[in-house]
């Protein structure tokens, strides 16, 4: 492929990446998921706040992003190192979207939907562990961190001949760290949100507890 044609991959995979679909289904519900629970708008706070089968949809449609480009990354340009390098961009735009002021999710959604594509039977064994670890841990971002860094390791280990594909790798988890750095401090305050996948999830919302200082979308995981 052309130059130009990744180009336009790159950019398309930040647009698309940047689309926040907590912030769709939660508009849909006729709620505004910025100041609904941890005002995070990603997987974890629309199932806690929305509920639950608008958390599965926003995280199937989260993870589909990822999927997308990583496919089209591998299948299409015919690369590992491009599979990544897109897959890298659709992250970060769900991070940092420009439709939504660069306020958005955690990326955990969409990395796995990455890692999924790269390593489909690894994948699928970090997804189905952080489904089991939600049930048995109250604290949904501490599951995101160890599934996300399992992998993150595999991957490294597991393609350590392409430079690319590491780098990409590494930056994928550091994201995902740097985005729940605020869960680990409301931990250790004792403020942390937390989340069942099965019974009722109680939360306080932001302006309800008037914890503002961590910023509307440093709550729970994504």
């Amino acid at each position: 492929m052309e130059w130009w044609g990744k180009a336009l991959l790159c950019i398309a995979a930040y647009l698309v990446g940047s689309i926040n679909f907590a912030i769709i289904f939660s508009r849909l519900k006729g709620t505004d998921i910025t100041k609904k629970g941890s005002g995070n708008p990603g997987t974890m706070n629309v199932l806690r706040s929305v509920g639950k089968v608008w958390g599965v949809l926003t995280f199937i449609c989260d993870s589909a992003k990822g999927v997308v480009f990583a496919v089209i990354g591998y299948y299409w340009i015919g690369s590992m190192d491009w599979l990544f390098i897109l897959g890298l961009i659709t992250i970060i735009g769900h991070v940092l979207p420009v439709y939504s002021k660069f306020k958005g999710g955690k990326g955990v959604a969409t990395s796995i939907g990455v890692f999924i594509v790269a390593y489909p039977i690894v994948g699928g064994a970090v997804l189905f562990v952080l489904i089991i670890m939600l049930l048995f841990i109250k604290y949904g971002f501490i599951g995101s961190l160890t599934c996300i860094s399992a992998i993150t390791v595999y991957s490294c280990i597991k393609s350590r001949d392409s430079v690319a594909v590491i780098v990409c790798s590494l930056a994928i988890w550091l994201i995902v760290v740097l985005r729940h750095w605020s869960n680990v401090k409301r931990l250790i305050r004792g403020e942390e949100n937390t989340l069942r996948l099965v019974g009722k999830n109680e939360s306080k919302d932001l302006e309800a507890d008037g914890d503002k200082k961590d910023g509307p979308h440093e709550g729970e995981s994504e």
